[in-house]
């Protein structure tokens, strides 16, 4: 599941942008499929640390994971173009650095976070009969 579209990223830095980004075939239009590309890494690189905390993947996207999912995804898309710029690393790190806070519980999604895993049904109870046959017992 993707964190935000294409359109998302378009209305972001506009259609000329994404086309300089994503045209991989010189037509003058960005790649559906390498922008697709983009939006998976970059969920994929989210969903690593946004495991930490939530369900993943984050179902209904939150405005703010969308936001950052859109930087994200252009971070990848610069990559692939050797476009990266200071400030674009910038941008790039400072995403990075809120998922390690959401992941570290500084920073929220706005929604609930998965329950704790050892908050569960209490363990179970196992009972055994003495051992017959060990090495303090002859055969």
């Amino acid at each position: 599941m993707a964190y935000c579209t294409s359109d998302d990223i378009e209305l972001r830095i506009g259609a000329d942008d994404l086309a300089r980004l994503a045209d991989y075939d010189s037509d003058g239009v960005a790649d559906a499929a390498a922008v697709a590309r983009a939006i998976a890494d970059a969920g994929a690189q989210m969903d690593s640390y946004l495991q930490q905390r939530y369900e993943v993947p984050v179902s209904p996207v939150p405005d703010v994971l969308r936001a950052n999912a859109v930087t994200l995804s252009v971070c990848v898309l610069r990559l692939g173009r050797d476009s990266m710029t200071e400030d674009h690393q910038k941008e790039c790190d400072r995403v990075y650095k809120w998922l390690e806070a959401v992941a570290a519980g500084k920073a929220s999604l706005g929604i609930d976070p998965k329950p704790d895993e050892d908050t569960g049904a209490a363990g179970g109870h196992f009972d055994a009969d003495d051992r017959v046959f060990g090495r303090d017992h002859n055969l």
